[in-house]
């Protein structure tokens, strides 16, 4: 598990070989070739830092059809998250959503979450990565 979290470590600080592309998705759980199962992917190269944190891009594919908090339906979504290491947590500021896995089709909704950003959490995801991601992303 050590191995797991320095290997993760070094991919997210941007460290990894070719973490320079942002078509670089470190799979952290799942596989983006199934559809069949839930996958988190994060950009390792963070887009900003500023004093909310370090931003950087996620994506997620879900087993089966989800709702957000609002009540949006989704397959599948693309997101900015700000990490705020201090706390040692994340947030949504803005979400791309999808009705089909895997990024698939054209997006159903965008969504700005930044005046009201929302945690990031993966209920109901086994193993859940929250934690591993944000201990990763702010170099724990």
């Amino acid at each position: 598990m050590r191995s797991v979290a320095l290997l993760l470590a070094s991919v997210l600080s941007g460290t990894w070989a070719g973490a320079e592309s942002p078509s670089n998705w470190f799979t952290v759980t799942g596989d983006p070739e199934r559809a069949e199962i839930d996958t988190v992917q994060v950009d390792p190269v963070a887009v900003g830092r500023d004093a909310d944190g370090k931003t950087m891009n996620i994506r997620v594919s879900r087993a089966a059809l989800r709702h957000n908090w609002d009540g949006v339906p989704y397959r599948s979504y693309d997101a900015q998250v700000v990490f705020r290491c201090a706390e040692r947590r994340a947030e949504y500021r803005a979400v791309t959503y999808y009705m089909a896995p895997l990024w698939r089709g054209d997006p159903h909704l965008s969504v700005d979450y930044s005046e009201r950003p929302q945690p990031m959490l993966f209920r109901d995801t086994q193993p859940n990565p929250t934690q591993r991601i944000v201990r990763a992303a702010c170099g724990a």
